[in-house]
């Protein structure tokens, strides 16, 4: 089992064998806790006997859950905060019960905003999850095919209408001073008159960089380059891509350059306008909806956690922050949320166990209350039981 926590939970972990065995016999014996491993997870177990240096405790299980001796697991609880036990199954004692040896005990340092509650199976799950194919940084080792194929798409329908146009993502080793800057400060440059030494001192507004400011080379040598090359406007502008966490991220530039015509604010903004289109038709291509079926094993106010098979997805997911879905609850109409990915276990087959924090609901009325009273339904049910 591989467990991966995007934002690691702080511990207090129990040494000293009588708080240890204060916490296990005051807390925790004759309580249901929840089992987490890499096939039972979301199941509960009953703690039934505790051994007098603490170290080992007897627990009975469901007739159809199997333990394996040798196996590690995690039982949890949450006592106002996250109290969890490390353990490895030592003994099967028969009638579904075994013997745990403890290997550590430990205390989440704060409270939790709000505690999970166990779904019973077949009562809700999520499907239609919208997610990106591949993560896109500013830092990209392999640039993903959909911003590749984009880039010459749109190069090639605008070769004709400029003089010179390059779309292309950053390299590091190839790129000039200009286009690092350009991905460095995510701000364009625009020389309407490269022959006029005022457009290398000054920008139009704020999202421009100006020449003579950030770049170490002679003005004059500038423009007698851009000269005898006939060039009389030049314009680099950055591609901006907006990622799951609303950052903005410089994927590659649009360079263009015109020995005929002069380019002004009004064409940057056409071509800026040109960028998010190109964008927009990056992020489409680079989105994959899976309508499979995931159960939900947990629910709190803030979060719930699933079980995820499928093939796409479980390759896709541990790149990703966060993706869309759709909620159900039984013998009810879907909610859609998103959820920001706080940590994936991944077992033996590959299925992932990824528990989500809810960042946000759909605009359509009454979404976020609706998901609460379902979270309070459940947590009646458990009270009853």
């Amino acid at each position: 089992m591989e467990t991966v926590e995007r934002n690691k939970r702080s511990l207090d972990v129990f040494s000293d064998t009588e708080k240890k065995l204060h916490v296990l016999t005051k807390f925790l014996l004759n309580q249901e806790l929840n089992l987490k491993d890499d096939i039972h997870s979301g199941e509960i177990c009953y703690l039934k006997k505790v051994s007098q240096d603490g170290n080992k405790i007897l627990v009975g299980v469901r007739p159809t859950i199997t333990l394996s001796v040798g196996q590690k697991i995690t039982l949890y609880k949450i006592l106002g905060r996250y109290l969890h036990l490390e353990c490895t199954v030592e003994q099967d004692k028969g009638e579904s019960q075994y013997i745990l040896q403890l290997n550590k005990i430990a205390i989440a340092k704060k409270d939790r905003e709000s505690s999970r509650i166990p779904v019973p199976p077949g009562s809700a799950w999520i499907t239609n999850v919208v997610s990106s194919k591949a993560k896109i940084e500013t830092d990209m080792f392999h640039v993903p095919t959909a911003v590749k194929v984009n880039f010459q798409d749109y190069e090639t329908k605008l070769k004709n209408t400029v003089d010179f146009i390059k779309i292309s993502t950053f390299n590091s080793r190839e790129d000039n001073e200009v286009i690092r800057l350009i991905k460095k400060t995510k701000k364009g440059l625009l020389l309407e008159d490269v022959n006029n030494r005022e457009c290398y001192e000054s920008s139009p507004n704020e999202d421009f960089i100006v020449f003579a400011d950030e770049i170490d080379e002679d003005i004059n040598k500038e423009i007698n380059n851009r000269r005898n090359l006939k060039i009389k406007s030049e314009l680099i502008l950055p591609v901006l891509y907006l990622n799951d966490e609303d950052e903005s991220i410089p994927i590659g530039y649009i360079h263009m350059q015109s020995k005929t015509e002069n380019f002004d604010l009004l064409k940057a903004m056409e071509m800026k306008t040109l960028c998010f289109e190109m964008v927009d038709r990056i992020r489409h291509s680079n989105m994959i909806k899976s309508d499979g079926k995931f159960p939900v094993i947990d629910i709190s106010e803030g979060g719930l956690k699933v079980i995820v098979d499928h093939p796409d997805l479980m390759q896709s997911l541990p790149k990703l922050s966060g993706f869309q879905f759709d909620i159900f609850f039984k013998m009810q109409s879907p909610l859609t949320a998103f959820g920001q990915i706080k940590t994936i276990t991944k077992n033996e087959e590959g299925h992932l166990t990824v528990g989500l924090a809810i960042a946000g609901h759909s605009s359509r009325a009454g979404e976020k209350k609706r998901f609460l009273e379902n979270v309070e339904f459940f947590r009646k049910q458990i009270q009853k039981t």
